[in-house]
């Protein structure tokens, strides 16, 4: 099993609303999409002021190309939504809305402030460590 870190840009894509309404969603895969299986974990980020952990999931399909845009309703830019890049399914294990674990938070943590997502976040995919995973889980798992 490996663990992911899927972040969504909520000037694009209305990640909050998304996760309170639905047990899954499709995410984009932008890296690694020959490493990504079903049954792996994933903690999925919000970018901006607010940015953090506000979810924690579980990989229920592979990447694949989908031919519409089933989330189309929480994209403020459908046109960003990139049809021509594959998609995984993420199914909610645990929803974090109420308790974020945000970015100045972890920033403190010894472990968790090495996440990827913390040092170079310019991306929509990012590893996580065994060691992170049990660290977020133990606080919020």
């Amino acid at each position: 099993m490996a663990y992911w870190l899927f972040q969504g840009n909520p000037k694009y894509y209305r990640i909050l609303q998304a996760i309170e309404e639905q047990e899954e969603l499709p995410w984009l895969v932008t890296r690694y999409g020959k490493e990504i299986q079903v049954g792996d974990r994933a903690l999925v980020w919000m970018a901006g002021p607010e940015a953090g952990i506000y979810a924690i999931a579980e990989v229920t399909k592979p990447p694949e190309i989908q031919t519409e845009l089933l989330d189309k309703q929480y994209w403020l830019m459908p046109d960003q939504a990139k049809l021509d890049k594959p998609r995984v399914q993420l199914r909610f294990l645990r929803k974090l809305l109420g308790q974020p674990l945000r970015r100045h938070e972890l920033k403190q943590d010894q472990i968790l402030r090495d996440l990827l997502v913390i040092r170079a976040p310019n991306s929509t995919n990012f590893r996580v460590t065994e060691e992170q995973w049990q660290r977020v889980y133990s606080l919020k798992g």
